[in-house]
């Protein structure tokens, strides 16, 4: 394979994991988000007032699914600039991130626009995610709405939680 089509197919590849990491949240598919993280996993949302460090994939993936307590959510991903070094990736790119819930006769919604820094590395013939960063450029909505919904998402999220 010329090195021309090889910088192409990583290209596909690492897009088709940036993809992968939306798609696993929204579907709520845990088993797609453990394939395609390293152990541990470098998480930093630190810019929207949440986690950062070093952590096993499963204590991310748990902490997602307080996803459930959301009937609804969609991470949309554009604009990805991808630079590749030998079996290190890099993909910055802007994400629309919306959550969706009705409860008691209200519409909550947490809406988060900002840019994702995802560091990936080669891991035979596919690429996995070893590091996301978050960095928050503005809620639709604001803070207190963005907080407000999450709290109560978190509220109930157990009780939505597949057993």
């Amino acid at each position: 394979m010329s090195d021309t089509m090889k910088a192409l197919v990583d290209r596909a590849a690492v897009t088709d994991a940036i993809h992968l990491w939306s798609t696993s949240i929204d579907s709520r598919d845990w088993q797609s988000m453990r394939d395609l993280l390293t152990d541990p996993v470098h998480i930093d949302y630190s810019s929207n007032g949440s986690l950062s460090g070093d952590m096993p994939a499963e204590a991310w993936i748990t902490r997602l699914k307080s996803l459930y307590g959301f009937d609804a959510t969609l991470h949309m991903v554009s604009n990805l600039v991808i630079k590749i070094d030998g079996d290190r990736a890099v993909c910055t790119s802007y994400v629309n991130a919306m959550h969706f819930l009705k409860d008691q006769g209200r519409e909550l919604g947490a809406y988060a626009c900002g840019v994702y820094i995802h560091k990936l590395q080669r891991a035979g013939d596919r690429w996995k995610i070893n590091s996301a960063t978050f960095v928050v450029a503005g809620r639709h909505s604001g803070s207190e709405a963005f907080d407000t919904a999450f709290a109560r998402a978190r509220e109930i999220a157990p009780s939505r939680s597949p057993k």
